[in-house]
């Protein structure tokens, strides 16, 4: 099986220029964990998940080498979501983006998220253009399926056979 045969076609992009603001909104409204940043040819720049957004909440470890108690001030991180209203998707994306590509074997599309420790890889073009999403749920999906699909071949056979 081929990631091809299970990735999500429809993908959610932001540009650098998307707001803080608007990113949230994309990954509340469409339930996703990752968002890739695309140019105006749609390849891929970077990409803003869910976590790296959350890390920017928390103090960095030379704050907390100079003040441990702001590990502990709950209140100031929330405060920090106001902060962010102005930051753009520029700000916050990584750029060093793991992919993947539509022919490859889904399984080492799979060992490359677990390596990793990610959860979604962007499927790419050979120009690097984006063309789609795979997730582990996809993969997980996919590989049951497959086995549902062996299973129902197997009992149909038996049923032919006990007739």
């Amino acid at each position: 099986m081929k990631v091809s045969d299970i990735m999500s076609h429809r993908v959610v992009t932001v540009t650098p220029r998307t707001s803080y603001k608007e990113m949230w909104s994309l990954f509340f409204n469409h339930h996703i964990n990752a968002i890739p940043v695309v140019n105006e040819k749609k390849i891929l720049i970077g990409i803003v998940s869910k976590e790296d957004l959350l890390k920017r909440l928390y103090p960095d470890y030379l704050d907390l080498v100079d003040d441990f108690s702001k590990a502990a001030d709950y209140e100031e991180m929330e405060d920090k979501v106001k902060d962010l209203a102005g930051v753009n998707v520029s700000e916050l994306m990584n750029q060093h983006v793991i992919f993947t590509r539509a022919e490859t074997p889904v399984m080492r599309a799979l060992s490359r998220m677990i390596a990793q420790r990610l959860d979604q890889l962007p499927v790419l073009t050979e120009h690097n253009v984006i063309v789609g999403m795979i997730t582990k749920g996809d993969v997980f999906k996919g590989l049951f399926r497959e086995k549902v699909k062996k299973m129902k071949g197997q009992k149909q056979r038996r049923l032919l056979i006990n007739v």
